[in-house]
């Protein structure tokens, strides 16, 4: 019963919640959400009001004996259960990012249905580990690479994860004292899934080094996120002191020379003050060659999610734009951010999103690219006459042919843009052919969405 008492000590000292407050928890039927719920109900101070969440995402024919036996658990121990299916067509690539977003989004509208604040979820140690590997291989991006916070605001209240700090193996250890049903979920197996693939083969490795080794991950994660609220603290005090420091709801202005010595952090705090996002490598680095380009005293970076950063001479100003869609310009070719959309001059719209970021929809045009980190950034120009893609079997096929099989009229042929790699390759003849490109080790899915 060691658990049980950490975790009654733990929620009496967090004041995660009051007594009999309206809580949301979601539950899959895995071993991590069945034992939170068997917790969260022994618990004789602080006993929320419970209202069980579960997704049946219709992915497994074990999905339907799983929502079963949670309706039958929650039905013998009176609590209250909120289910909803996924209704999906197939699902060739990003579905972990889709089902999540879909979870999520009934979260939110269970939350709001019953008028709770609080949203609990069953991520423990061993997911925090494998996140700070994920993200180190994917970016190494300090914000991304501090890992699963413990609280976070989430639909204008706050989401929990009690279990954070607690080993797979002792909640295990917890469901087999306590007689816990659970379901193992077979895609948990699935070495197509980058977390799978990091659970089976990166960390036990890495254990065989270090039998601490998931601890040691957990408090790096945790020491890191207590110095990212520190340092954005200080950068907050350092901000407000700076008599060129302006901030409106949409818009942050300061000189540059009072940010060039800190430049980096200084920008992602002050994307951060307008919206909860980070600015990659690759648009931190565009950024600090235009601030340090002193034969350019003006210019203009889309950093996406509506924003833009202008330089005036020595000011630095990041704004909301009116638009999140990007206008091309039918000379220019630009820079693509990732997860954001683009219109065409031809009156469609396209993006290129990482593979577990893909939106739910219906698109004209859906298309894949497996890429290195050596390809990016990626761009979007007005295609040339000596453009080709890289057909499957092997080979290349122009521009011209393209056009012409494709029956491409002469008006449509003036507003062809191109999507290339920063060596000039070309992966899309927009709206019309891509390149094949092969999966290896050293590359990741790409998504291209056209509408």
């Amino acid at each position: 019963m060691k658990l049980q008492s950490q975790f009654n000590l733990q929620v009496a000292q967090s004041n995660w919640w009051k007594s009999n407050e309206p809580i949301v928890i979601a539950v899959s039927t895995g071993v991590d959400s069945m034992v939170l719920l068997h917790l969260i109900q022994q618990l004789k101070q602080y006993h929320p009001q419970i209202t069980v969440a579960h997704v049946n995402h219709q992915l497994r024919k074990q999905s339907e004996d799983e929502e079963q036996y949670l309706r039958d658990y929650c039905n013998e121990h009176q609590l209250q259960l909120v289910v909803k299916r996924w209704e999906h067509g197939k699902i060739s690539s990003g579905m972990e990012a889709q089902a999540r977003k879909f979870r999520y989004q009934f979260f939110k509208e269970v939350m709001q249905k019953t008028g709770s604040k609080v949203l609990v979820t069953a991520h423990q140690q061993n997911d925090q580990a494998e996140t700070v590997l994920m993200k180190l291989v994917r970016s190494g991006n300090l914000k991304e690479v501090a890992g699963i916070k413990p609280v976070r605001k989430f639909a204008g209240g706050k989401l929990i994860r009690p279990l954070l700090k607690v080993r797979r193996s002792e909640i295990e250890s917890y469901a087999i004292t306590n007689q816990i049903h659970w379901f193992e979920d077979e895609t948990n197996h699935d070495d197509e899934v980058q977390r799978n693939r990091i659970r089976h083969h990166v960390l036990p490795n890495l254990v065989e080094e270090n039998k601490n080794v998931v601890d040691h991950l957990a408090t790096f994660a945790d020491d890191l996120q207590k110095q990212n609220d520190l340092v954005a603290k200080l950068l907050d005090s350092y901000l407000n002191n700076l008599d060129s420091f302006k901030q409106t709801s949409n818009s942050i202005e300061v000189n540059y020379d009072d940010i060039s010595n800190m430049i980096e952090p200084a920008l992602q705090q002050m994307m951060q003050r307008l919206m909860p996002v980070s600015l990659t490598k690759t648009q931190l680095f565009e950024v600090v060659q235009l601030l340090q380009n002193q034969r350019k005293p003006q210019g203009k970076i889309q950093l996406g999610n509506g924003f833009e950063l202008q330089k005036v001479y020595q000011k630095v100003k990041i704004k909301k734009i009116k638009s999140e869609n990007k206008t091309f310009r039918e000379k220019t070719g630009f820079m693509v951010v990732l997860n954001h959309w683009y219109d065409l001059p031809s009156g469609k719209s396209v993006a290129i999103f990482n593979s577990e970021k893909v939106p739910n929809g219906n698109y004209l045009r859906q298309s894949y690219f497996w890429l290195n980190d050596s390809q990016f950034p990626l761009q979007i120009r007005p295609s040339e006459i000596h453009d080709r893609v890289k057909l499957k079997g092997g080979g290349h096929k122009q521009l011209r042919r393209i056009l012409i099989d494709h029956k491409v009229n002469n008006e449509e042929r003036k507003l062809m843009f191109s999507l290339v790699d920063c060596h000039n390759e070309v992966l899309s003849i927009l709206g019309i052919q891509e390149s094949s490109t092969n999966k290896s080790v050293r590359t990741n899915l790409y998504v291209l969405l056209v509408k």
